[in-house]
């Protein structure tokens, strides 16, 4: 590297990011009321313990833990009974925010007005998230509350994607604990693909018998458990073997298949393609 470009510096403007100016965590107990006000910018509460009692508007909201609401800077709300709650809360404003009825889908984050964070996953997202945000916030390093907008960003799709798993899952028969363990198992497979599962490995991290959790999970996806964990796999597979860096079976061992024979019948099966005429593919010469 020459001198001169070691000194270069390349200057880059901060894309739209929310412009935060309080984040922080409190607590409230009675006599204390929320007072009533019009506030200039949005204000983003999530409900860590107890309940809070507010109306914006001619809306009341009666929020517990884990709920989130986002207020608006152009409607009136005031607390309308004592409350004891700790909550985390962000003050912002942001040009990118647009208050519609229904969902868009053309692009941006479909953000709910109010929400009841539903998975285990979220839920700790969204916790380590608002400790996070404050930690930034209260920061004295340069590019701190950038940061910490980044950060908010970051809690924003965590409950926007939360919001979404609960539309597209609210009419699988699937009820009970089971709600709540599925997404956790699919979070399981995704992260430990690559270990030897088995089911009575999955039986006993999640505390149910293995052919009741396959049923639960096949109404939710429309797959058995494994034959879920084999498209993951193949997937993998297929991106490792498309980056001609490793053997085919560097490949199986890194994706799960302890067994190439095994291995090449799967991926054949899902892809079309044998592992070799994939990898072939990815080094240029033409695939029979």
């Amino acid at each position: 590297m020459t001198e001169t470009s070691r000194h270069t510096r390349i200057f880059m403007d901060y894309p739209q990011i929310p412009l935060i100016s309080a984040a922080d965590f409190a607590s409230v107990k009675p006599p204390y009321v929320h007072f009533k006000r019009r506030y200039h910018e949005y204000i983003f509460y999530y409900i860590l313990s107890g309940e809070m009692f507010l109306t914006e508007g001619w809306k009341e909201y009666h929020l517990k833990k884990n709920d989130t609401l986002l207020l608006e800077p152009s409607m009136e709300h005031h607390g309308n009974r004592p409350s004891v709650c700790r909550f985390f809360y962000v003050h912002f404003s942001w040009e990118n925010v647009r208050m519609q009825n229904g969902q868009n889908r053309e692009s941006g984050i479909c953000f709910p007005k109010s929400h009841t964070m539903d998975t285990a996953q979220g839920i700790l997202q969204a916790r380590e998230g608002t400790e996070r945000i404050a930690a930034a916030f209260h920061g004295m390093e340069p590019h701190d509350r950038q940061r910490a907008a980044c950060r908010l960003l970051e809690l924003f799709f965590t409950v926007s994607e939360d919001y979404a798993q609960g539309l597209s899952h609210r009419d699988i028969p699937v009820s009970g604990r089971a709600k709540q363990v599925i997404p956790e198992l699919l979070t399981y497979l995704n992260r430990h693909y690559a270990d030897p599962l088995s089911g009575d490995l999955l039986a006993q991290q999640f505390h149910y018998h293995f052919d009741y959790l396959n049923r639960q999970f096949r109404k939710w996806t429309g797959k058995t458990i494994f034959a879920y964990l084999n498209g993951i796999r193949t997937e993998r597979a297929r991106q490792l073997l498309e980056t001609n860096f490793y053997t085919v079976e560097e490949v199986a061992r890194q994706t799960g298949f302890h067994d190439i024979y095994y291995f090449s019948k799967v991926f054949k099966k899902q892809t079309g393609m044998t592992p070799g005429q994939v990898r072939r593919q990815a080094q240029g010469y033409p695939v029979p």
